[in-house]
């Protein structure tokens, strides 16, 4: 077995994971962080354990989104060169696994097999949910909007839910009031996942961060193409090709419809937030309130890209 101690092994391993350090560096809000906060907040966690889990949720979600760019040929994650292009292709593979397996290596130390188990289910469905993605991103065909929950509850929810059940392993609360947040985390992926889609096509502040509308060239089958019936096969679009199907959505009243859908599911997260902290007595929900308030998406008038174009 090689030695982890030897030299060449260490500058290997540096090596290995440069390409994982660059995406690292270019943060984005850390939203699983602060639920992890939040819950550990419910959850009465020690701080080593809160902080622990808060470290190895975003090495994990940085190793994802290291290989989903790859997928989606995303060229710009965070206002940056995605890694696949700066680095190359083999070289953002291989080291996007480093965030997965150093999660792993810090989870095992904390000597908790249930927490092991929580990561292994996380990680299954991410590259469970990963797959049926590019299946359909790859097809002519849409999903049903059942069938982009599912994905969305899988290979979003997938961390949310390894968060909740890592916290319930160390210290369980009683049954009831964890069903309850794991309603909550499932409906907060899908909706997590409504406002990037939406943003990624009408929402003018994300552009400078994704660049213009990359969706539109037929990336993951968003629930706007859905409300649309508008299948979009991969294909490099101009910006006036973009625009033109932007119009035409929001022309058909598919902004709106969006918003409607996205302000039902936040109602949805907001009812099984109430039920949670109804069954939990006296914990502290108001870390997870403040996380709520923060994530819900509320589109200033002037950031409406749609609505630039009709002015």
């Amino acid at each position: 077995m090689l030695q982890s101690t030897s030299s060449t092994y260490a500058q290997a391993r540096e090596l290995w994971t440069l390409a994982f350090n660059y995406q690292e560096q270019h943060a984005g809000m850390k939203v699983r962080t602060a639920l992890t906060l939040a819950l550990a907040d419910i959850y009465q966690l020690a701080p080593m354990h809160a902080q622990t889990l808060c470290q190895i949720v975003e090495l994990f979600n940085t190793a994802s989104l290291v290989h989903d760019d790859i997928i989606d040929e995303d060229p710009t994650r965070r206002g940056a060169p995605s890694v696949w292009v700066k680095f190359g292709i083999a070289s953002a593979l291989v080291s996007g696994m480093h965030g997965y397996i150093e999660g792993l290596q810090k989870l095992n130390a904390l000597g908790d097999p249930n927490l092991i188990h929580a990561a292994l289910g996380s990680l299954e469905a991410l590259h469970i949910g990963q797959h049926l993605d590019t299946q359909l991103s790859a097809g002519d065909s849409l999903p049903t909007l059942d069938q982009y929950r599912f994905i969305a509850q899988a290979n979003t929810g997938c961390f949310f839910m390894f968060i909740l059940d890592s916290c319930q392993s160390l210290n369980p609360m009683p049954v009831a009031v964890y069903l309850a947040l794991q309603d909550l985390m499932l409906e907060l992926a899908v909706y997590y996942r409504y406002i990037n889609d939406y943003c990624d096509i009408n929402h003018t502040p994300h552009f400078k961060k994704k660049g213009f509308a990359p969706d539109l060239e037929g990336g993951p089958k968003t629930f706007l193409m859905i409300l649309a019936n508008s299948p979009l096969i991969k294909s490099k679009r101009t910006d006036l090709q973009k625009r033109r199907i932007i119009s035409d959505w929001g022309d058909a009243g598919v902004f709106t419809r969006a918003m409607n859908i996205m302000e039902d599911s936040f109602k949805t997260i907001e009812l099984h937030f109430e039920q949670a902290r109804c069954l939990a007595g006296e914990r502290n929900f108001g870390s997870l309130h403040t996380f709520l308030r923060n994530v819900h998406f509320e589109q200033e008038p002037q950031d409406n890209y749609y609505q630039s174009l009709i002015r």
